[in-house]
C-alpha cells in the first residue's frame, strides 16, 4: 500500500495500514501455497529468464511483509516467503545462472556479466536464507516479545525501545542498567539463537562449493578482504592521536567524563549529543531535508512520477532503526524513521534520504542493477548525504533555514553560535572516524574470524587470539572505540554481525562518501550546497542503480581508486575551519 504522508504530518494511519495489511498477507501467502503445489512435481531445467521472474517475485512479497514488520510489529514470516520456491533457491538454479556468467561475452565489467553475476550471487545468499530465515524469524520475534524490568520504572519496558530510553537517559548508572538489562537478552535469548544460524551459515555456503562463508561473501560483495582490511588498520594507527583527542574532548564536553571512565552503554547518549539536541527539533527534521534538496536541484520525486514516502509515526512496536524500502525501483521507495530530535536523527534521516533519492532516480531498466548486488555503493549515497552535516557551509545554511522557519511559522526553535556550529563540526568529525574505525578495522577482522575466514586476512594486522569469540570481541572494539569494554559489554559478540559481510560494504561507504565530498567540492567549488549542478551530478551517479562498485565512483571523480586518504584529508580541512 502507499505509505503516503496524511494530512501534512508526514505520518502513515496505522489502523489503516493494518485493515489493508491483513487481506494483503493472507493473499500473499496463499500465493505462496499455491507455488508449492506448482513445485511438488519434480524439478525441470528453467531458463535464467524464469529463474529471474520468480526471484523478483519473491523480493517483492519479502519486501512488503518486511516493511509491515519493521513499521507495525507484524510477526515476521520471512520463512513462509520461501515456501514453494525451493526450485528457485536451490543448487541447480545456482548453477544455471553461475553458468551463464562464466559463458557472457564481455570482461568482467560487463552489464551482462555483471547483472548475472549479482543474480548468482543473490541466488546462493538465499540458499543460505532459505534455511537459515527461521533462526531470523526466531529472534525478531523474540526480540518483539521481550520485556526487561528497570529499578526506576513500575512496568516492564519493551526491548526494541531500550536504545532510544539509552540515548535519551542523562544518568550514566542508568545507561549501564540498560546495557545490563540488553545484556541478559542477548546470553539467554539471542545468542544461542545466533549461534545455531551461524553454524548452519557456514554448512551450507560449504554445500554450494565455497570453501567458507567468508568466500562466498567476498564474492557477494565484490570485495577483496585482505587489502580492505589492511587499509582499515592503517587508517586506525594513523588517526590514533586525532581520535584520542576528539574523543577526550566530546565525552568531557557531552557526558562530563573522561575516557577512562568511559563504558559501551555511553555511546548512544555521547553520539546523541546532547548539548545541542535542542537546535535539531524532530519537527525540522524533514523539512531541513527538503531545504537541503532545494539548494541542489533535488526533490522527493521519483523517476517514475511519484514521490518517495515516508513514515515517521512513533509506533511502539516500530523498529527504531530507519531504514529504506525500495519496494519497486524507482516508483515506490519508503522511507521508515521514528524521530526523537537531536543531530543524529537528522543525520539518520538524510542517510536514508540519499538511499532513497538514489533509487529513486535510478533509470537502468535492469533489475539486477535495481534491486540486486553489493550495497557498498547505496550505502555510500546515504553516507554522502549523512555526511553533510560534518560541513560548516550546511550548518550556516541550516542556522538561516532555522531563522526563516522561525519567522514563517511563529515558532522560537533556537538556533546555533559560530562557536558552536565548530563545535558540532568537530563532533561530527570525531563521529565519522569513530565510524571507520569501528567497521574498517575491528568488524572486519572480527566477522573473518567468527565466519571462520582464511586467517591470512587478518595476518599482520591483528597478532592475538581468535578462538574466543566473546574475547576477540571486547579486544578489537575496545581498542577501536578507545575505551576499555567489560565482559558484559561483550556480550553483543552475535548480536553486532552484519549477515554477509555487510560490514565491507559499510566500511567501504564510509570512505567513499568522504571521497565523494572531496571530489564533488573539487569538480563543482566550495559552493556545492548550493549549486543545481551538484544535483545533476548527483542524478548521474545514480542513474545506473548498483551497477557501479566503489572504484569506478571513485575513478569518475578523479581518484584512482578508493581508499581512506581522502577521508584523513577532508577530516583535516573541517577540523581547520574557523
Amino acid at each position: 500500500m502507499p505509505v503516503r504522508p496524511l494530512a501534512g504530518t508526514g505520518t502513515l494511519c496505522y489502523s489503516r495500514a493494518m485493515r489493508l495489511f491483513r487481506p494483503l498477507a493472507a493473499l500473499l501467502l496463499l500465493s505462496t501455497v499455491a507455488r508449492a503445489h506448482d513445485h511438488a512435481a519434480p524439478q525441470q531445467a528453467r531458463t535464467v529468464a524464469e529463474i529471474r521472474a520468480e526471484a523478483q517475485a519473491v523480493v517483492l512479497v519479502q519486501s512488503v511483509l518486511s516493511w509491515y514488520t519493521r513499521t507495525v510489529g507484524e510477526t515476521s514470516i520471512q520463512a513462509e516467503t520461501y515456501r514453494g520456491h525451493e526450485a528457485l533457491f536451490s543448487k541447480r538454479s545456482f548453477d544455471t545462472v553461475a553458468a551463464a556468467a562464466k559463458g557472457a561475452g564481455g570482461n568482467s565489467a560487463s552489464d551482462d556479466r555483471r547483472a548475472l553475476g549479482f543474480l548468482k550471487s543473490y541466488l546462493a545468499g538465499e540458499f543460505l536464507n532459505q534455511a537459515i530465515a527461521r533462526f531470523d524469524d526466531e529472534a525478531q520475534n523474540a526480540e518483539l516479545a521481550a520485556t526487561v524490568r528497570l529499578s526506576w520504572e513500575k512496568a516492564p519496558v519493551p526491548y526494541k525501545q531500550l536504545d532510544l530510553l539509552s540515548a535519551d537517559e542523562k544518568d550514566g548508572k542508568r545507561r549501564a542498567e540498560i546495557e545490563s538489562r540488553k545484556a541478559e537478552v542477548w546470553k539467554s535469548t539471542l545468542n544461542p539463537i545466533l549461534e545455531r544460524k551461524e553454524k548452519e551459515a557456514q554448512r551450507l555456503a560449504r554445500e554450494l562449493g565455497y570453501p567458507s562463508y567468508v568466500a562466498l561473501a567476498e564474492e557477494f560483495r565484490i570485495v577483496d578482504l585482505r587489502p580492505l582490511t589492511v587499509e582499515g588498520e592503517r587508517f586506525r594507527k594513523a588517526t590514533d592521536a586525532l581520535y584520542a583527542e576528539l574523543l577526550a574532548e566530546v565525552a568531557k564536553k557531552e557526558l562530563g567524563l573522561l575516557p577512562k571512565d568511559l563504558h559501551r552503554s555511553d555511546i548512544g547518549r555521547l553520539r546523541k549529543a546532547p548539548r545541542f539536541q535542542k537546535f535539531f527539533p524532530k519537527e525540522l527534521m524533514i523539512p531541513s531535508f527538503r531545504h537541503f534538496l532545494d539548494g541542489i536541484g533535488m526533490d522527493l520525486r521519483t523517476a517514475a512520477g511519484g514521490e518517495v514516502k515516508i513514515d515517521d509515526a512513533l509506533h511502539p512496536q516500530k523498529e527504531p532503526r530507519a531504514a529504506c524500502y525500495s519496494i519497486r525501483v524507482p516508483g515506490d521507495i519508503r522511507i521508515t524513521v521514528k524521530p526523537t530530535g537531536g543531530i543524529d536523527d537528522f543525520v539518520t534521516f538524510f542517510h536514508e534520504g540519499g538511499h532513497a533519492l538514489h533509487y529513486a532516480n535510478t533509470t537502468s531498466k535492469v533489475w539486477e542493477f535495481q534491486q540486486l548486488g553489493p550495497y557498498a555503493i547505496t550505502e555510500s549515497f546515504a553516507e554522502t548525504f549523512g555526511h553533510v552535516w560534518d560541513d560548516p557551509a550546511w550548518l550556516r545554511r541550516y542556522r538561516a533555514f532555522v531563522i526563516r522557519w522561525n519567522g514563517d511559522h511563529k515558532t522560537a526553535f533556537p538556533t546555533m553560535s559560530d562557536g558552536e556550529i565548530l563545535e558540532v563540526v568537530r563532533l561530527r568529525v570525531f563521529e565519522e572516524i569513530y565510524f571507520l574505525r569501528r567497521y574498517g578495522s575491528a568488524k572486519l577482522i572480527y566477522e573473518a574470524a567468527l565466519h571462520g575466514g582464511d586467517p591470512a586476512i587478518w595476518k599482520g594486522v591483528y597478532p592475538g587470539q581468535t578462538a574466543d569469540l566473546q574475547g576477540l570481541y571486547k579486544d578489537l572494539f575496545g581498542r577501536a572505540y578507545g575505551f576499555a569494554l567489560s565482559d558484559e559489554d561483550a556480550l553483543r559478540y552475535r548480536t553486532d554481525v552484519d549477515d554477509f559481510f555487510y560490514a565491507a560494504d559499510y566500511t567501504r561507504a564510509f570512505g567513499l562518501a568522504n571521497l565523494i565530498h572531496e571530489g564533488v567540492r573539487t569538480k563543482i567549488g566550495p559552493e556545492w550546497l548550493t549549486s543545481k549542478a551538484s544535483g545533476e551530478l548527483f542524478r548521474k551517479l545514480f542513474s545506473d542503480g548498483n551497477r557501479l562498485q566503489p572504484d569506478e565512483v571513485a575513478q569518475q571523480l578523479g581518484y584512482a581508486k578508493l581508499d581512506f586518504t581522502p577521508s584523513e584529508a577532508r577530516f583535516s580541512r573541517l577540523l581547520a575551519t574557523r
